[in-house]
């Protein structure tokens, strides 16, 4: 199977919100309603990645935006607070020399599976990893100097006896991080910033999040 990484157009909102939809669901800002997601296209459409079979079935996207950032851990708060509740283009600051990672989300149908692909890496990849890889390709290309993230803890309710600081750091046997996202960030190249108690409304996590950093591309 072979998967192309466009930036999507406004025609294309509809794929965009049908992977929203069923990456996410539920509601909340979890999932980014119509025109949250035709304010990401307008702000800011090169953070906008969006990925398709070679017949256009929608398989994953990649939302960011760019902003003012001191650098200093301390100020950051809460995914709520930075994204102002996933409108990002209230947010976005075109000459922003920090890049900001809304979110990635894949259909369950393509999740786990390895794409052929026509990018620079060798080998093949999951589409979650395409779209990290590609938008931050976008991003440093564009002048941002580094890329962060407040990413999920989704293993979190799992281990509740863990403070989140703990537990963002708790690695498994293996010496890899315990929690499946900041794995998964960790292995694209981030590394931890900031565990934060709350970041969003998301049980899974118990409302926290950790916040990552991104200081190159993914050379695969």
């Amino acid at each position: 199977m072979h998967i192309k990484l466009v930036m999507p157009v406004p025609s294309q909102l509809p794929l965009l919100l049908q992977i929203e939809q069923g990456a996410w669901g539920g509601g909340g800002d979890l999932n980014a309603s119509a025109d949250k997601i035709a304010g990401r296209l307008r702000s800011f459409p090169e953070g906008v990645t969006l990925a398709v079979t070679h017949e256009i079935e929608p398989v994953g996207s990649q939302y960011a935006f760019r902003f003012h950032w001191d650098g200093l851990p301390d100020s950051l708060k809460s995914w709520e607070e930075h994204t102002s509740h996933g409108w990002t283009e209230r947010m976005h600051q075109p000459d922003g020399k920090t890049g900001f990672l809304v979110g990635v989300g894949v259909l369950p149908k393509w999740r786990g599976v390895l794409f052929e692909h026509d990018r620079r890496w060798s080998g093949r990849f999951k589409a979650s990893e395409f779209l990290i890889a590609v938008t931050l390709e976008n991003l440093l290309t564009l002048g941002v100097e580094r890329v962060i993230g407040n990413a999920r803890v989704p293993g979190y309710h799992q281990h509740s006896e863990l403070g989140v600081e703990e537990y963002c750091r708790f690695r498994r046997p293996d010496g890899k991080l315990a929690d499946p996202v900041l794995r998964f960030h960790e292995r694209m190249g981030a590394r931890i910033l900031k565990p934060v108690p709350y970041s969003m409304k998301d049980p899974e996590s118990l409302n926290a999040g950790c916040w990552v950093v991104y200081e190159r591309r993914f050379e695969g």
